[in-house]
């Protein structure tokens, strides 16, 4: 299996959340909301509302998923499903300059502009 960079650890993690394991889903809902919390006036009283509703966890094996830093907790999951379920990872490489499309269902590079509407969906291929 080939290393999997920050990029691709985000294509997963954005396009195939449902392969997230429970506590990976806490733990990445708990980023999510805490990077919200930062910006907000009133931080200790949300924080005591977030935590009533879950959005955030004071579970220590879940906050330790996320010790090391949010790059290297997505890199974890995503090294996690492609080991377990490779299988179900659609990499959507742009035909032409072989770069990651910005959605599995992509048809149009962001980065060369290379259009394969018309082409099989077999012609993409999985890396």
């Amino acid at each position: 299996m080939e290393t999997v960079t920050p990029g691709n650890a985000n294509y997963i993690i954005t396009h195939y959340m449902g392969l997230l394991t429970e506590p990976e889903m806490i733990a990445l809902k708990h980023h999510r909301h805490s990077l919200k919390l930062r910006e907000m006036p009133d931080s200790e009283i949300r924080t005591k509302i977030y935590l009533r509703n879950q959005w955030l966890t004071d579970e220590p094996e879940i906050l330790a998923q996320l010790e090391e830093g949010y790059v290297k907790f997505i890199l974890n999951c995503a090294e996690r499903i492609l080991k377990e379920q490779p299988n179900e990872v659609f990499f959507n490489w742009c035909p032409k300059c072989g770069k990651l499309a910005r959605t599995p269902q992509a048809k149009q590079c962001r980065f060369c502009g290379y259009d394969w509407h018309e082409q099989a969906t077999s012609d993409s291929t999985l890396r």
